[in-house]
Formats: C-alpha cells, sequence, structure tokens
C-alpha cells in the first residue's frame, strides 16, 4: 500500500520465517532509508500458521529534507502526471538483488504525482523550518548579525550549582527539606535600591530531582546561545554529593555540552571552604587524587563531554589545595590516557590569588569573578545603608571597566563575565555584594570578553565562562528572576553578534575623550541613533503581532510585453513562513475573496539569483485549471536573513532573501492560481526567474 507516503507491506524470508527481512525503500531511484519486518500482520499469521513479525511501515518522516528534494525534482522532470507504483517506489531486499512484488490492484493503480508534491513540499519546508528557521525565532529584540560559522565559533559556559534537591548529608546538616531555596527565600534588603530577595520567574522554586526542570534549562540555555554547563563536582575522598544532575546528563544523552569543575575545598558551614567548623573536608592524599580522576572517567567517555583536542577539560576550583599539584596533574594525565583519550586538559580556576596556571602542571587559567576584579568599595556613598551592614559593597560598573581594560595575560585564559553578585542570602549582614549590576553592563562585559576570545584564542579553545547559571544564593544567575525576566539571558544572545565586540569598548570610555574629530559621546550617540533606527526597522519587518504593514500592493494583470518570465533553477524554491497570519506549510491551498488582502511573509532560496535589497522582487499569481490570467504585485518590504544564508551556507547574494507583502486581490479575476514570486535579473529590463512557492489559491 502507498497512500499519504504512508508505505506498508510484509515480507517473509524463506530461510527462516521467524528472521526479520531487511529491506532497502527506493523513490524515483533514490534510497530514501532502510527498515525491517518488525509488525505482526494478523493475515499473514494465519497464512503461515505461526504468530511471526512480517510487516513494515515507512512512514514520511523517514524521508530526509535532502531526499525529499531530490525526489521533488525527481517527480517534476515526468511528463505524464499519472505513474504506475512500480516507476515511482521499489522496495529492496538489502545484500540481494530481489524485490518485493506488487499487489495486483496496485500494479494496476495509477498514482497521480500531482497529489504527492504537496507532502514532500510540507516535508522539505517544516524540517527546513525545525532545523534553521527556529535558530531565527530564538533571536530576540535588538540588531541580529549572522550566525558564528564555525571559525568565528565562541561557546559560552555557564558555570551550574546542583545543590536545589533535598539529599541526606544537607539535611543533617541545615534541616530537613534543606535546599539552596532555603537561604534565598530568607534573603534581605538592606538598602532601600538593594534587590533582595531574588525571586525565580520561568522555573520558580524547583526541585531537580524532576527530570523536566533540568530539560526545561537545558532548552532555555539553548535557545539563548549558552553552549554547555560547567557542572561543580562534589567528591570528598570517594564520597560523591548532588551528582544527580550530571548523571542524569549522561544517562539521558541530554543534547547538551558539559564539563566538571571539582569543587576541592573542605565543605564548611561558613560557605568559604575554610578550616572553621567543617562539614566535610578534603584530604588531598596521592590515593584519594588517583580515586577522584577515575570517578571522573566515566562522565569524560560522554559524547557530550566538552574536550579540547580529544582532552577532557576539566577545571579545579582550588588547585593550591593538592598535596604536589603537578605530580598529582601528570598522574591524572597517565591514568587519562590508558583510558583512551588523547591526554587531560585541566584548567585552573583563578580563585583565592591564583593567577600562574604552569606553576601547578595546568593547562589554562579560567577566570572566576568576583575572584581576582577591581572595583573600589562605595559603602559610604550608598544612601540609607542599614548602619549594622558589616559587609561590603562594590561598584559592578567599575568592574565591567577593570575588566574590559585587563593585559592580555602570557598563558592560555579562559574569561568569565558575571551577571552580577550578592551573597548576602548566605551570610546577611557579613555579605558581599555588587552593586548596579544590569543586563546592559553584562553584555557589554560579555561581548568584549566574546571578541577577545576570538582574536586571542584557536578555534577549540574559544570558551567564555558565566559565573553563573543557577547561584541564586549568591545573586549570579542567568535564569529568569521577577526583576529582570529574561533579560540577561538576552544580552548573552545579542554578546554573540559580531557588532557588541566592537561597541563594548566604547561603552565604558568616557565621552570626553576623542576618537578622530568626534569626542566618545557623540560618536556614542551617532551609533546609537543608528543602532535605534535599525531596531525599529527590525521590530517593522518582525512585525511581531503577526499583521503585514498597512502599505498593500495591487494586483495587476501582467501583460507579456511587460516582462520575460524565465524558469529558474529546479531547486528554486520560496518558502512561506505565513500566509494570512496561518503557518505557511499548513497552507497548501486557500480560499479567498476578492474583498480580502493576500498577506505573505516568508524568504527564497535561489542561490543563483541575485537577491541584493536593491533589486525588486514580486509575487505573481499564475492561472490555472482553466483560468488562464496572470497577476503580479511589488514587495515593499524586504528583510535580510542571516539565519537562512549561515544555515544554507548561501552566498552574500543571497542575505536579502526575506520579503513581506500584503496584496490587493480586487482587481483579481476568480479562479485557482499558483502563488509564485519573479525575481529581477541584474542590468535586464524585462526579465525575471520564476520560483515557485507550491501553494495553490482560490480566489472566490
Amino acid at each position: 500500500m502507498f497512500a499519504d507516503w504512508q508505505i506498508r507491506g510484509w515480507a517473509l524470508s524463506t530461510i527462516n520465517v521467524m528472521r526479520s527481512v531487511d529491506l532497502e525503500i527506493y523513490i524515483c531511484g533514490i534510497l530514501v532509508t532502510t527498515s525491517s519486518t518488525r509488525y505482526s500482520r494478523v493475515d499473514i499469521d494465519q497464512i503461515v500458521g505461526l504468530p511471526i513479525k512480517s510487516g513494515f511501515q515507512i512512514s514520511p518522516q523517514a524521508i530526509g529534507t535532502e531526499c525529499a528534494a531530490l525526489i521533488f525534482d525527481a517527480l517534476k522532470k515526468i511528463d505524464n502526471k499519472k505513474q504506475t507504483i512500480d516507476k515511482i517506489l521499489s522496495i529492496k531486499i538489502k545484500g540481494s538483488d530481489s524485490y518485493l512484488p506488487f499487489s495486483s490492484r496496485l500494479r494496476n493503480e495509477k498514482v497521480d504525482i500531482s497529489t504527492l508534491m504537496p507532502a514532500l513540499d510540507k516535508i522539505i519546508g517544516v524540517r527546513v523550518r525545525n532545523e534553521y528557521i527556529s535558530i531565527r525565532d530564538s533571536l530576540i529584540d535588538g540588531i541580529e548579525s549572522p550566525l558564528n560559522s564555525r571559525a568565528d565559533l565562541v561557546k559560552p559556559i555557564a558555570f551550574y550549582l546542583p545543590q536545589f534537591h533535598p539529599f541526606p548529608e544537607n539535611n543533617e546538616w541545615w534541616g530537613d527539606g534543606f535546599t539552596e531555596w532555603t537561604n534565598v527565600t530568607a534573603a534581605k534588603s538592606y538598602w532601600p535600591e538593594h534587590y533582595q530577595p531574588h525571586v525565580p520567574a520561568d522555573f520558580g522554586y524547583y526541585d531537580l530531582r524532576v527530570e523536566d526542570v533540568q530539560r526545561k534549562q537545558i532548552d532555555l540555555a539553548k535557545k539563548f546561545g549558552i553552549q554547555g554547563f560547567c557542572y561543580y563536582y562534589y567528591w570528598f575522598s570517594g564520597k560523591n554529593l548532588m551528582t544527580m544532575p550530571i548523571d542524569r546528563h549522561v544517562e539521558k544523552d541530554f543534547e547538551f555540552d558539559f564539563c566538571l569543575c571539582w569543587a576541592n575545598e573542605n565543605w564548611s558551614r561558613r560557605w568559604d571552604g575554610s578550616e572553621n567548623d567543617v562539614l566535610m573536608a578534603q584530604r588531598h592524599i596521592e590515593e584519594d587524587d588517583v580515586s577522584f580522576i577515575n570517578s571522573c572517567i566515566k562522565y569524560f567517555k560522554s559524547s557530550r563531554y566538552i574536550t579540547i583536542d580529544g582532552a577532557p577539560l576539566l577545571l579545579v576550583y582550588r588547585v593550591s589545595l593538592l598535596q604536589n599539584p603537578s605530580e598529582t596533574i601528570a598522574r591524572w594525565r597517565a591514568i587519562v590516557k590508558e583510558a583512551g583519550f588523547p591526554d587531560l586538559h585541566v584548567s585552573m580556576v583563578e580563585s583565592f590569588g591564583l593567577n600562574d596556571p604552569h606553576a601547578y602542571g595546568c593547562d589554562s587559567g579560567c577566570q572566576f569573578p568576583p575572584h581576582g576584579v577591581v572595583a573600589p568599595e562605595i559603602n559610604s556613598s550608598t544612601k540609607q545603608l542599614d548602619p549594622s551592614f558589616r559587609g561590603r559593597i562594590y561598584d559592578y560598573q567599575e568592574v565591567v571597566r577593570t575588566e574590559i581594560a585587563r593585559p592580555k595575560p602570557s598563558y592560555t585564559q579562559f574569561r568569565c563575565a558575571m551577571p552580577s553578585w550578592d551573597n548576602t542570602s548566605r551570610k546577611g549582614l557579613d555579605g558581599n555584594v555588587f552593586a548596579k549590576s544590569s543586563p546592559e553592563l553584562f553584555e557589554t562585559w560579555l561581548s568584549y570578553l566574546i571578541n577577545q576570545a576570538r582574536e586571542n584564542l584557536p578555534v577549540e579553545q574559544r570558551f567564555v565562562f558565566i559565573n553563573a547559571w543557577n547561584e541564586w544564593a549568591e545573586g549570579a544567575h542567568l535564569e529568569p528572576d521577577s526583576k529582570n525576566g529574561q533579560k540577561f539571558l538576552q544580552a548573552v544572545r545579542r554578546a554573540l553578534s559580531f557588532d557588541r565586540g566592537v561597541m563594548s569598548a566604547l561603552d565604558l570610555t568616557a565621552d570626553t575623550e576623542t576618537v578622530g574629530r568626534l569626542k566618545v559621546g557623540e560618536l556614542k550617540a551617532f551609533i546609537e541613533k543608528i543602532v535605534n533606527a535599525n531596531h525599529q526597522l527590525q521590530k517593522l519587518m518582525k512585525n511581531y503581532d503577526g499583521a503585514i504593514p498597512d502599505r498593500a500592493s495591487p494586483f495587476v494583470a501582467i501583460n507579456s510585453q511587460w516582462v520575460c518570465v524565465e524558469q529558474g533553477n529546479v531547486n528554486d524554491r520560496a518558502w512561506l513562513d505565513s500566509i494570512n497570519g496561518r503557518p505557511g506549510h499548513e497552507s497548501r491551498q486557500i480560499v479567498m475573496s476578492r474583498e480580502q488582502s493576500l498577506s505573505l511573509r516568508g524568504w527564497i532560496h535561489a542561490p543563483d539569483a541575485s537577491l541584493t535589497q536593491a533589486l525588486p522582487i514580486f509575487i505573481c499569481l499564475e492561472g490555472i485549471e482553466g483560468t488562464s490570467a496572470k497577476y503580479m504585485a511589488g514587495v515593499y518590504d524586504r528583510e535580510a536573513r542571516p539565519d537562512i544564508v549561515g544555515a544554507l551556507n548561501l552566498g552574500e547574494n543571497s542575505l536579502w532573501c526575506g520579503f513581506a507583502m500584503k496584496g490587493d486581490l480586487v482587481g483579481v479575476a476568480p479562479g485557482r492560481y499558483r502563488i509564485t514570486a519573479l525575481l529581477a535579473i541584474p542590468g535586464e529590463l524585462k526579465s525575471v526567474v520564476r520560483v515557485d512557492a507550491f501553494i495553490e489559491l482560490l480566489v472566490a
């Protein structure tokens, strides 16, 4: 049976009827997929007299995008629009030259090829939309830029705290049911502008025992450009704590990269790794350090684990606490190599004054703000500060300024930015706060680090870290909260664009300084005007509410003396993202009256044609099935689509392949029409290239 691209049938092995038969499915001579008999067929069971698995079924989902496009082209070249099934479909027994026969009914039945086209068109359109256009949909307000090529790709990695679920040790130390949220909800504000407590938004006060929470975290992180999590790994002389999210990541094979940061200090009641009031100690003897690296191997072997030239990336929080760091790390390397890896890449977390990874046998350093940052204390200038407050308040803006000015080190360094910092929820009146943080300042900082990574690091090492994804008790989280929503995540997405790296240096330069003949303030004001104008233009083009701007273009009858229509490449096509606000892939046939307007939004794939902003595009209605008239309307609104150019590896002449239009149907005669696009040819006055959208319009 072959209907609606559902292929069903049966096969038996003459050698052993109990054995499955492996099959190869060909459509128009193109190998689409392989399958095997795996379903029960009652009718065949009755014939054979045994309960066997003789049936097979192939759904449209088995047809890949590239195969669908090839089949589409092959079907278009067939002159006779009705063909017998054997001219289109063949099923071969794998490893032999034998093909399955068709029933007499199928052999005599002819398939109308035109009825197969929409299904193929949907496969191509939906797959491309899911795989490529969804990238565009994940972009947020702001200036869009081309997606990074591999040569320019920078990977933001966010530190991840797994202490958001109860476990026995915490229950013993802090009371039943204790999690990090216990501290977060108890936080207090110590001056009027002090933002406490931090209240989670999208995920609420979640419990990591719920698997769906971790899945949603990963989905959100990926949406805004985060490439992986760096999980804190709590290992104490053979005792593991809070590894549930890491173990689940490996077990479920989440489609998201990760690495480990060994939190190798004592776990103390003061949350500072000190020797006072130790809850669980680190011994750092040779036996323990060997056991530690062996415990990591199972994680290193995950296909999602982050490597550098094949070497697993391992961060160590306080490398100076190791008994003999260089010898310990050398032992680690030998053990990891024995496990089949080319090497181990150890990155020293630059905490507690550490700034020379090579002195400890490490390959690189990784910043960990607020450790190592420079900023003035502003307690005295903080208005209405609680007089009992004993902690310190620092200026976040000065942190950003000094971090941008930080000179390049003599060793490989992974830079790191923090969205904010406030650990008063843990330490109360003795906490430290970096005040005046904002998504805008964080974006400035991060964009500079990303630009620096592109310039200073080889492709395999272009990581930028963020502290952190979910350090709620330290006020350092990308996860949305009630104050900023998703703004810090949006800042990450924008920081990945190329223009932000250039702008970030200006953001914190004094307005009175000069660049050429312009003061920085004047230059910034001028750039901000351009940015704002482009931002508004992007909003217009995206048209968030789904409507097309009120600039209807009338459809007028085509006079053959006006234009000479040329057929383009067989692979050219116009994709319609939406038709009158509805998803284009759901609308193969549209019925409208002449009193309605036709609103279209989409993009064109025509690599051989010029799609620059200056050359016009027209939407054409071509009469079919007894309707001979042709109409065309101009497209006023063009849109740059770097997501499509990057995803399909197109040239710059395809950048302006996006369009939006509203067409007035008043002058269109009733009938059936095919929607196509007409592309102007550079240097030609009358010639245009025709690109089909494979969508029909019935005008009543």
